[in-house]
């Protein structure tokens, strides 16, 4: 008798655990779902001809490498027709070149890779975007 109660025990332990592996994955996909631009975005490019980096190595002293990165920047949810969505998708762009020359200053530490020229890579990235952005709300205006 005490074996037939353990076996059904270890059944209902079983069936618990079972259930709770199987409704497990279903919380974790219930989760938001991650941002995706839209179609309509500006790509923000922190990239210059100026923006050389000398490699400070032993074997490579003196050598100058050029980089860059690029994000996305939305505005498929903006009214670009009126100046609060304009001003929005600006601030956007001014983020993102912040946020990419961030990246890029993580990836390559000025302290290794130090910058020649005096390079501004945050303003040049947001005139770039601001400029494909003008463009872009000056033919939503038109």
């Amino acid at each position: 008798m005490k074996t037939e109660s353990l076996h059904q025990l270890a059944l209902a332990a079983l069936l618990l655990s079972s259930a709770a592996l199987a409704i497990g994955p279903a919380f974790a996909q219930e989760a938001a779902p991650r941002w995706t631009p839209g179609r309509e975005s500006v790509t923000i490019t922190a990239t210059a001809s100026r923006n050389y980096r000398m490699v400070l190595s032993s074997t490579h002293l003196g050598e100058a490498i050029m980089v860059s990165a690029s994000i996305p920047v939305p505005y498929h949810d903006l009214d670009l027709t009126k100046d609060p969505g304009a001003d929005e998708f600006g601030r956007r762009i001014h983020v993102a070149a912040h946020l990419i020359c961030q990246e890029l200053d993580r990836k390559y530490p000025p302290v290794q890779y130090p910058i020649l020229e005096g390079f501004d890579c945050e303003h040049d990235a947001a005139v770039d975007g601001m400029e494909q952005a003008n463009k872009i709300i000056a033919a939503k205006r038109s």
